[in-house]
């Protein structure tokens, strides 16, 4: 059985969010200072790289916000690691369509089915009656 919530799926710019606001609070100025001399759009990018899935997924941020480091900010790749020791990412349900006949369709198998059943009626009494001559023949 999956534990699969949509509820618990963002996009990625939504992650990035969440994670640079919640350690911004945590770190403060030191998390501000760590890319000071970098290209934002950079730091961005490179942690969407390193993340990857786990950055739409809202308990392995949840994890890894919960298991910073203490006195520093962690690199993308350290996050990354520990997102990747907190819960699995669950699979979407798969919902298997199958296709129900239509009134039509129906209505036709039988139709169909009826000149079968005639047509093997027809043929058991032929090879009957065939029989019956092989018999007398005999």
């Amino acid at each position: 059985m999956s534990n699969y919530s949509e509820n618990d799926f963002c996009d990625k710019e939504e992650g990035l969010d969440y994670i640079f606001g919640y350690m911004g609070a945590v770190y403060g100025a030191t998390f501000t200072r760590h890319w000071e001399k970098v290209d934002p759009s950079l730091v961005r990018s490179v942690w969407a790289k390193e993340l990857g899935r786990f950055l739409t997924y809202k308990p392995s941020l949840d994890y890894a916000l919960g298991h910073l480091p203490p006195n520093h900010p962690p690199s993308a790749i350290a996050f990354r690691n520990t997102c990747n020791a907190g819960p699995q990412i669950p699979a979407p349900p798969n919902f298997f369509l199958t296709k129900q006949p239509t009134q039509y369709e129906k209505a036709k198998t039988e139709i169909e089915k009826s000149k079968a059943l005639e047509k093997l009626a027809q043929l058991r009494a032929e090879l009957a009656s065939r029989k019956g001559f092989d018999d007398e023949q005999n």
